[in-house]
């Protein structure tokens, strides 16, 4: 594979590496600053973040990602991936470098086990992706009202990108993607009662918000910290969604 079909590669597989907290992948926030491929299979690539004090266990768990993505490509020999203007660069780095894993990189200081973190993050992505679809169930159907979404399946929603969406985010918890599965459930796949609906649903959305609101915020930081790195942003593609909660049924 000539080298920028090799970089091309590398570059697919960090479309996989999402930023947990932000639900988006690496390459579209600018987190990607350099991919460099030698002739002989040799891969190194920089990461960047918006602050140099970003979260160490969220820098962690994306650079480490990424090296596993990369590694699992054919034609890589040696992978390395470098963080830079962390200020705990050099201790990630360095377990990266040694494959130490995330408690031996941060030692008594890695206080949740890496899964358990990235368990909780793949929750608050699950809750903004029902909302998300929900709320184009919502709108293409003006008469529903919240209640009725307890009996709304997969196979209901329509083709967008939400919808997709929503089934990638089932998928890394383990829920069920059958086109008669409900959609409208908690993590451990149980359908809410629904009388339970809207107040799961605004609980649901101010998770969205919230995300929604982060990665815009970071993308701005990012910018503002390395003017160059605009260029490198993708625009975001989320399906637009109501600007204000539907009222329930309350007769």
């Amino acid at each position: 594979m000539p080298a920028d079909g090799r970089e091309q590669s590398a570059r697919a597989a960090l479309d996989t590496v999402f930023d947990p907290e932000l639900d988006e992948p690496i390459t579209d926030l600018g987190f990607v600053r350099s991919v460099l491929v030698t002739p002989d299979g040799a891969l190194t690539v920089r990461l960047r973040l918006p602050t140099s004090f970003c979260s160490p266990n969220f820098a962690y768990l994306m650079a480490s990602d990424s090296k596993d993505a990369l590694t699992a490509l054919p034609w890589t020999r040696d992978v390395v991936v470098l963080l830079d203007d962390h200020h705990d660069s050099d201790l990630i780095n360095r377990g990266l470098a040694a494959d130490a894993g995330y408690r031996g990189t941060f030692g008594a200081e890695a206080e949740k086990d890496l899964e358990a973190l990235r368990l909780t993050f793949r929750r608050k992505a699950h809750a903004a992706a029902m909302e998300r679809a929900l709320a184009l169930v919502l709108r293409e159907n003006p008469d529903l009202t919240e209640e009725a979404l307890h009996d709304v399946v997969l196979g209901d929603l329509p083709e967008a990108a939400a919808s997709g969406a929503l089934l990638r985010r089932r998928e890394a918890l383990g829920l069920g993607v059958a086109a008669s599965d409900p959609v409208l459930v908690d993590d451990e796949g149980r359908r809410y009662p629904p009388g339970e609906i809207p107040l799961r649903l605004r609980f649901a959305r101010a998770v969205r918000v919230s995300i929604d609101g982060n990665a815009h915020f970071c993308r701005g930081l990012l910018r503002t910290r390395y003017p160059h790195s605009a260029a490198d942003q993708a625009p975001r593609t989320a399906d637009p969604v109501p600007t204000a909660p539907r009222k329930e049924n309350v007769s």
